[in-house]
C-alpha cells in the first residue's frame, strides 16, 4: 500500500508540475490603449487605459461621472448637495458621506485654509452663480462659515438622515473632481487595469505606463488667461501618483476700480485672496488630497504653503509666482525634481 501511494503521489506531483508550464506557454493578450473623452463636472475629462482589444469602459465611466454629479454638483437642482443647501434632511450616498468626512479632516490639516462651508462667501462675492459685488457684509455671513461648526454636526452612520447646521451651505468644487478621479481609479483597480491616466477637470492620477512603455507625462500650463495648446511651464512623469493644479489667472471678475476679484476666498477672513501666487501644482498619492491642498495653498500664499507641503509625506509642490516685472518665477518643495522631466 505504501509503495502504491508513493507512485500515485508522484504522478500527481508531475501533473501539477507540468500545469504551470502549460500556462506559461500561453501568451498574454495584446493590450491596446483606449481613450474616453467628453464633458464632465462643468469641465472635460480624458481617460486613457491599456486593455485587451474590444474592452471599453466608457459606459462605466459615464455612470460614475453621472453619479458624482447627482451627489455633489451645485448645478444639478435635485443633487444631494443642492438639497442639503436648501435645508433638507436626506440620506447621503456613500461617496458624498465619505467626501464630507474627508473634507473635514483636510480642513483640520490645513488650518482651515481648505473649507467646504465656504459656499455663502463664494456666492456673495459673485462666483458659482452669485451676483458680482464690490463689497460684502461679512458680519452677516461669517457665522455660517467655518468647518469647526460642521464638526459637531458631522454625518453619522449611513442609515441616518443628515441635515446641515442652520444657515450652512456646502461647496465641494475644490475637491469633487479630485475625488472623482480617485473613484475612477478604484474602479480600474477592481477591473485589474494596471496602466491608466485619468484626467477630470485638470486633476490627474496615473499608474503604470502608456502604450509606448513610458511613464505618463503630464504638462503643467503656464498661468496665462488664454490657454495655448502645447505650451507648458513644465512636464512631470507620474506613476501611482496624482497631480492637481489651482490658479487665479482665469477665474476672476474686475471691480469698478479695475482690481481683479479672484475666485479664491480665504475662509478665515471671508475676503478674496490678494497674492502674487498665480498657480500651485501639488503631487500627492491621491487626487482628493492633491486637489484640496492646491486650493489651501492658494489661500495661504507662497511661504506658508511651502512649509505646509514639506510636512506632508509623499507630497510635493510647484509654485508659480508673478514678480513686479510681469515675469514668472518658480519655486518648489525639496523633492519636486524627482518627478520633473529633464
Amino acid at each position: 500500500m505504501e509503495r502504491l501511494f508513493y507512485f500515485h503521489s508522484m504522478k500527481l506531483l508531475r501533473a501539477f508540475f507540468f500545469l504551470p508550464l502549460l500556462w506559461s506557454c500561453q501568451s498574454e493578450p495584446e493590450l491596446v490603449q483606449m481613450t474616453n473623452q467628453g464633458p464632465a463636472q462643468g469641465s472635460t475629462f480624458s481617460i486613457s487605459y491599456l486593455v485587451p482589444e474590444g474592452v471599453d469602459y466608457r459606459i462605466d465611466i459615464d455612470s460614475i461621472l453621472k453619479s458624482m454629479d447627482q451627489q455633489m454638483s451645485l448645478w444639478v437642482e435635485d443633487s444631494e448637495i443642492s438639497r442639503l443647501n436648501e435645508g433638507e434632511s436626506i440620506y447621503l450616498s456613500n461617496d458624498f458621506h465619505g467626501l464630507i468626512l474627508r473634507s473635514l479632516h483636510l480642513s483640520d490639516l490645513t488650518g482651515g485654509a481648505f473649507d467646504i462651508t465656504i459656499a455663502p462667501l463664494i456666492k456673495a462675492w459673485g462666483f458659482s452663480g452669485g451676483t458680482h459685488n464690490e463689497s460684502v457684509n461679512l458680519d452677516s455671513l461669517m457665522s455660517f462659515v467655518g468647518y469647526e461648526g460642521l464638526i459637531s454636526r458631522r454625518p453619522g452612520p449611513m442609515m441616518e438622515k443628515y441635515t446641515l447646521p442652520r444657515g450652512y451651505e456646502l461647496d465641494v468644487n475644490a475637491i469633487a473632481q479630485g475625488y472623482t478621479v480617485d473613484v475612477v481609479s478604484n474602479f480600474f483597480r477592481n477591473q485589474n487595469v494596471q496602466n491608466y491616466m485619468i484626467e477630470i477637470g485638470g486633476e490627474v492620477r496615473c499608474k503604470g505606463k502608456n502604450l509606448d512603455g513610458r511613464l505618463w507625462r503630464i504638462g503643467i500650463e503656464q498661468p496665462q488667461e488664454e490657454r495655448v495648446s502645447g505650451q507648458y511651464q513644465t512636464i512631470v512623469e507620474l506613476d501611482s501618483m496624482s497631480l492637481a493644479t489651482s490658479g487665479n489667472y482665469r477665474k476672476y471678475w474686475l471691480a469698478e476700480n479695475g482690481q481683479r476679484v479672484v475666485h479664491t476666498i480665504d475662509p478665515t477672513s471671508g475676503q478674496p485672496v490678494v497674492s502674487n501666487l498665480l498657480s500651485v501644482s501639488i503631487i500627492a498619492q491621491t487626487a482628493t488630497e492633491a486637489d484640496a491642498l492646491a486650493t489651501a495653498c492658494m489661500v495661504k500664499g507662497l511661504e506658508e504653503s511651502k512649509a505646509m507641503i514639506e510636512r506632508f509625506a509623499n507630497t510635493e509642490g510647484y509654485f508659480i509666482v508673478g514678480n513686479k516685472y510681469g515675469e514668472f518665477e518658480v519655486q518648489t518643495t525639496s523633492n519636486w525634481s524627482q518627478y520633473e522631466l529633464n
